[in-house]
């Protein structure tokens, strides 16, 4: 199949993206087979979640519009999950650790995330995001992505996954725990943001009636009248 990139994202049935800070999110799924998993689903626009091995799956990388890999691995993964030569396609490999309750992963997630809304958002790319099941790691990490792009709980964005995804499980003593510690730093970061743009509009507004006053007072003082002499210093 040799779809266009631009061509095959049109025919992909998109889920809506969900509103910002949306809660409850309900668990909904229409229909699941034990299959499905073994296949890669749309969450929001641009970005499917899924197995490592639709990767060697020419037809679905091409029916869904697939620019971009971001396979999530650990240090005993690397030999198995690599970066292959699809022409098109292009690879970013994120090494985590094994045992995730032990480190911090809240760094990893950044970067992701940061690697997402760069290739989603404002490249329009199509970005599968996988790891060797689509169910533990992947997941986490389109959880993260949907907490800090569309500030929602932890356990509304895994659900939110779930609605299309059904079989993607953060492990429960891993990355769940990982992204309820994540929900406090994301609000944290948005109203860090939102008084960053408060104080950059108020500058913006200061300047410009600054700049107003200054006009003003230039027009006035050019054309404010010359008073007369006094009568005694007169010329005679």
């Amino acid at each position: 199949m040799n779809l266009d990139p631009t061509a095959a994202q049109r025919m992909v049935a998109w889920p809506d993206a969900p509103e910002m800070g949306q809660s409850p999110i309900r668990l909904c799924v229409p229909s699941w087979t034990y299959e499905d998993r073994y296949n890669g689903q749309p969450i929001v626009r641009h970005l499917l979640l899924g197995p490592y091995h639709l990767v060697r799956n020419s037809e679905y990388l091409a029916s869904h519009g697939v620019e971009h890999v971001l396979c999530i691995r650990d240090p005993s993964e690397q030999r198995f999950l690599r970066e292959l030569e699809i022409p098109g396609i292009r690879f970013t490999l994120m090494d985590v650790p094994a045992d995730v309750s032990k480190v911090s992963i809240i760094p990893h997630f950044v970067q992701a995330n940061r690697t997402l809304a760069e290739l989603v958002e404002q490249q329009g790319r199509t970005v599968l995001v996988c790891c060797s099941d689509g169910v533990d790691k992947s997941s986490a990490f389109v959880a993260a992505y949907l907490m800090h792009t569309y500030a929602l709980k932890a356990a509304d964005a895994i659900t939110f996954v779930q609605n299309s995804r059904y079989c993607a499980t953060p492990s429960a003593n891993g990355y769940r725990i990982k992204l309820l510690e994540y929900e406090p730093i994301c609000a944290a970061q948005r109203g860090a943001n939102a008084g960053a743009q408060k104080n950059s509009r108020k500058r913006i507004d200061n300047d410009a009636q600054d700049d107003t006053g200054e006009a003003d007072g230039g027009a006035a003082s050019a054309h404010r009248p010359i008073a007369p002499l006094p009568s005694s210093k007169r010329a005679r």
